[in-house]
């Protein structure tokens, strides 16, 4: 097991690997408990702290995101750290970062909980990700005929996926989908940059995932968006990715009604 020096920092003797399940190393309650790391902390040395730091961040950050951690739920850095395995400096810095892109809210002599969905930064979001995938549309059919048969797969798996009304494969081959249209333009590092701002409007689609599997329009465009693509028919593609993407600040209206405690302005 973690072990940990009077300096607070960690040796790498017995670390769990990648994968273990950890909820049995939390005995506490709140919302951490029962809820599982994605990943084994990596390996502790003085050149490995920033990784540490950076696997904090990133769980807390994906736990966010996939909405395993609510708007509001209460968050300590003991807590974090037991849950995680690890001593608390990193988790302070995951804090702060957290907190910077307004996805922790950090109350001195009071606690840090989870922050509200902004929507301030979900219009963001939905203005980038309109902007960026538009543009990769345009590069994608811009030379040859591209080969669209992995959106094609994408697109089918996504339409299963709905038909068994699975939310988590249909979440996962809709994001599939948009990631290979940006990495069919060369560009699939913008995918990554669009991701890392995109966390509020993530959280609101998984909110909205019980509405997007009784809602056929949704596959449809995915499969209209790969048409276009195919046929090199940038009026239809540029519409569909427009409508696509606004969808959402539609459907929040709905969604603010029946969780208000979950929205900030």
């Amino acid at each position: 097991m973690q072990t940990t020096t009077s300096e607070g920092e960690h040796t790498t003797a017995a670390l769990p690997s990648a994968g273990v399940a950890r909820s049995s190393h939390y005995r506490g309650s709140g919302p951490l408990e029962g809820l599982e790391p994605t990943r084994g902390v990596p390996g502790y040395s003085t050149a490995t702290r920033g990784r540490i730091s950076d696997y904090v961040y990133d769980e807390l950050g994906e736990a966010i995101r996939s909405l395993r951690l609510a708007p509001g739920a209460s968050l300590s850095e003991p807590a974090v750290a037991t849950w995680l395995g690890v001593s608390r400096a990193p988790v302070r810095e995951a804090f702060t970062r957290l907190a910077d892109q307004r996805l922790i809210s950090v109350v001195p002599q009071v606690g840090s909980c989870v922050a509200p969905i902004s929507m301030r930064d979900v219009g963001d979001a939905v203005f980038m990700r309109t902007s960026l995938e538009t543009g990769a549309f345009r590069q994608a059919i811009s030379g040859s005929r591209p080969d669209t048969s992995e959106l094609q797969i994408a697109v089918d798996r996504n339409r299963e996926a709905f038909e068994r009304r699975d939310s988590e494969i249909f979440f996962k081959t809709d994001e599939q989908l948009h990631q290979l249209v940006f990495g069919l333009a060369g560009v699939a590092h913008l995918w990554d940059f669009l991701r890392g701002v995109k966390v509020n409007l993530d959280r609101i689609r998984r909110l909205y995932l019980g509405g997007a599997l009784e809602n056929p329009e949704l596959v449809a465009e995915h499969q209209a968006i790969v048409d276009s693509i195919t046929n090199r028919d940038e009026a239809s593609g540029m519409a569909v990715i427009h409508r696509h993407a606004h969808h959402i600040l539609t459907d929040t209206v709905r969604l603010r009604a029946e969780f208000p405690d979950y929205f900030a302005t």
